[in-house]
């Protein structure tokens, strides 16, 4: 008997770690702070994160007062803010909402018909622009913090980081390199993600023009105030069945074991993602979803969009996409433009750090459950796309003009 328990030990030391410890956000504080009492370490603290898993929104001016009142070190602080982002689909705590009223039934429909018209008359004509769109990856696979310790869960961690300019024309989103990647083809294919990792799509208004597409097919509802740095938001919470999505999920790529599993029935994503593999096989699925619109009262400007893809069980479990808009200034005007957006996905189990980093006495494992994937991708740097022209005078030759 003695003889297996300690390979069996062994074993489970190596496993994922257990299942998320769910906490509301008053909860998390009472906790972070009694880490904070016992004296732990800003590196023991971040290993703390790996277990929590919030039941409510943790908004930015909740989470700078916990950072600056628990004193938290600069590795806690970050695990604080992207738990934070992880939970920016849910609603806040309702001691953090405003007490105002619910606006009465006339007054809810023309907030959302104010949207409407937003959405499908003002945020079309965007001009032609660039900008730059920076994204940094980070998912929740097991870390060696030290040589021959063992990999432990301490909850996301940055993987990657994109920074690229992109280009808005005709009222599509066009990336810069677009032309270098076109080659000639005797026999059309669809065309596979270039970039590993998870990939937003929409950002520039189409993802809020499926919603409101959609909406006749679904429901919508005020739901609750909020307090923006803007000012005060009508917040409505919506919901859109299958059989009235036109929600498009792409994800790339499977391998043959999960090609197996949607065989069987499993369920897809609602984001466009990348793994390096063999596997070519595109997955495509059309899902149900649900989510909010914080909606601007006095002008039907949308704000900040949810929107969280009814998964099921499958090679992608989880999906959601979080766009938080803004005014812009691209030449002499401003336009609402998205300043930031995420993505939350948990993807097919991916495995740990490679072999030739653990002790001897380990054996990687695959994370059953997956591996939980945050894109978060920032807008920066609007610039118009256009030329000047200058007239020339009749005592003016080209030649004369300095470039």
């Amino acid at each position: 008997m003695r003889k297996l328990i300690l390979p069996c030990l062994i074993a489970a030391m190596a496993l994922p770690a257990c299942a998320a410890r769910h906490l509301t956000v008053a909860q998390l504080e009472k906790t972070l702070a009694s880490s904070v009492s016992h004296h732990h370490t800003d590196a023991d603290m971040v290993l703390e994160f790996g277990d929590f898993a919030l039941t409510e929104r943790l908004t930015d001016i909740t989470r700078k007062r916990m950072s600056d009142t628990l004193h938290l070190g600069p590795q806690a602080t970050l695990s604080l803010q992207l738990l934070a982002d992880e939970s920016a689909v849910l609603d806040p705590p309702v001691d953090e909402l405003p007490k105002d009223p619910a606006p009465d039934a006339a007054t809810a429909a023309h907030i959302l018909d104010a949207a409407t018209t937003f959405v499908r008359q003002t945020l079309p004509h965007l001009p032609d622009f660039f900008a730059t769109r920076t994204t940094y990856t980070f998912n929740d696979t097991a870390q060696i913090f030290k040589v021959n310790e063992w990999p432990v869960h301490a909850g996301l961690h940055l993987i990657n980081t994109n920074t690229r300019e992109i280009t808005f024309r005709d009222d599509h989103e066009v990336a810069a390199d677009a032309p270098q990647a076109i080659k000639a083809s005797t026999t059309p294919a669809p065309p596979m993600p270039k970039e590993r990792g998870l990939q937003s799509n929409g950002d520039f208004g189409a993802v809020l023009a499926i919603i409101f597409v959609d909406i006749p097919r679904g429901t919508v509802a005020f739901h609750h105030w909020e307090q923006t740095a803007s000012g005060p938001v009508a917040v409505y919470h919506y919901a859109i069945p299958k059989s009235g999505s036109h929600y498009t999920v792409n994800y790339c790529c499977l391998s043959d074991s999960l090609r197996t599993n949607v065989r069987q029935g499993r369920r897809g994503g609602s984001v466009t993602a990348n793994q390096q593999s063999s596997a070519t096989t595109l997955f495509h699925k059309i899902p149900g979803y649900h989510g909010s619109l914080f909606i601007d009262p006095a002008t039907g400007v949308i704000r900040r969009v949810t929107l969280d893809a009814d998964m099921g069980d499958g090679p992608v479990s989880r999906a959601a996409t979080v766009i938080e808009y803004g005014a812009v200034a691209i030449g002499d005007r401003k336009f609402v433009c998205p300043l930031r957006s995420m993505v939350i996905y948990m993807g097919p189990p991916e495995s740990g750090p490679p072999a030739s980093e653990l002790p001897a006495t380990i054996t990687p494992a695959l994370e059953p459950k997956g591996t939980l994937y945050l894109n978060e991708t920032s807008f920066t740097n609007y610039h118009r796309l256009g030329s000047t022209v200058r007239v020339l005078s009749e005592s003016e030759t080209p030649s004369a003009i300095k470039p």
